[in-house]
């Protein structure tokens, strides 16, 4: 398995990760062969990296922390959440109460499982995988925490739900890469809105609009829209405000490059606790494969390897001079991964 740029993708080539749209529907399946006219739509998407398989006979999973049909109905969801805020209608708090403990109850079952995997985002599905992927870091976050289950629920609906507020901005914002002065005041004023929406949702804890209006708050009161300080910040909220960070960071965004999540780490750790709660940014480090999977990799032997697999326990790799032949690094290994190379 490998990620590649879709410049490289021939048509011998199987994707490994299958394609949402906005809405959840899957546009196309993991294991469908790349085929000249999907990758030329794939471009036209904006997708500048695919997951494949060059055989038919690989078996390596590809799906992340939640299956296909959990992804999809939790977009579906979020999209019609987003439909109904900009109308104006209130939000379904069962449907989204549901969804969100699917998520969390996935993620339970898998002891031993990281964020492992390079997110696949173009600016027009940003914010539905951004925010899916905040709900799954707080996730991971509120297991090391060791959060009771009411603030665990409460936690992962706020993160899913976080940057509701958007619906009132411009979505050309997303596009453009100097916020003028106008511009700036609107976005500083959407963990606002979004507090207003999810504070009406019957049934939703105060401390999911809390996350809402809190999560561009940071420690030291540099962030917004109130300039809180540490004190006065809530713990679910310095959980999200360090996992909408993180995916920010290693996302390709229309205005930025990303970085990988070994560099992201570095810089919250550095920017904590001035800017970030120490204790979470650590949990975050706990929960974060350092060299996620399609990462080529050196190892100590001086041969360059991609990574195929990765646990809390133990990193596969596949040597690029021999396909096929495997090898598991654990930290009893005398074979190490020395740096990242692509």
């Amino acid at each position: 398995m490998r990620f590649l740029p879709i410049g490289e993708i021939t048509e011998k080539m199987f994707l490994a990760h299958s394609i949402f749209s906005n809405n959840g529907k899957i546009l196309l399946k993991k294991g469908t062969r790349l085929i000249p006219s999907y990758v030329s739509r794939l471009q036209e998407l904006k997708y500048s990296h695919l997951y494949v398989y060059e055989s038919e006979d690989e078996q390596w999973n590809c799906t992340g922390l939640i299956s296909d049909r959990i992804r999809s109905q939790a977009m579906q969801i979020l999209w019609d959440s987003l439909i109904r805020a900009i109308e104006r209608k209130p939000l379904d708090p069962q449907q989204i109460t549901f969804v969100v403990e699917d998520i969390i109850r996935e993620i339970h079952h898998k002891d031993d499982c990281l964020f492992a995997l390079i997110d696949l985002k173009t600016p027009d599905n940003y914010l539905y995988n951004h925010s899916l992927n905040v709900c799954i870091l707080s996730i991971l976050i509120a297991k090391e925490l060791q959060l009771e289950w009411e603030d665990l629920k409460d936690l992962a609906i706020g993160a899913y739900l976080h940057d509701i507020g958007k619906v009132y901005m411009k979505s050309s914002l997303k596009q453009i890469q100097v916020l003028s002065s106008s511009d700036t005041a609107l976005v500083k004023q959407y963990p606002k809105k979004g507090f207003e929406i999810l504070r009406a949702v019957p049934g939703f804890s105060s401390k999911i609009a809390t996350i809402a209006y809190q999560h561009q708050e940071r420690e030291d009161g540099s962030g917004y829209p109130l300039g809180l300080i540490s004190r006065d910040i809530i713990l679910l909220s310095k959980i999200v405000a360090v996992t909408d960070s993180f995916d920010a960071m290693v996302s390709e965004r229309g205005y930025k490059e990303p970085v990988w999540p070994d560099q992201a780490l570095r810089e919250l750790q550095e920017l904590s606790p001035a800017k970030y709660d120490r204790q979470v940014v650590k949990a975050l480090q706990r929960s974060v494969a350092t060299y996620p999977v399609g990462s080529v990799v050196q190892l100590s032997d001086r041969q360059s390897a991609v990574v195929v697999d990765v646990t809390r326990t133990k990193t596969v790799v596949e040597y690029l001079s021999s396909r096929g032949n495997f090898q598991e690094i654990d930290k009893d290994s005398s074979l190490k991964i020395e740096k990242r190379l692509a």
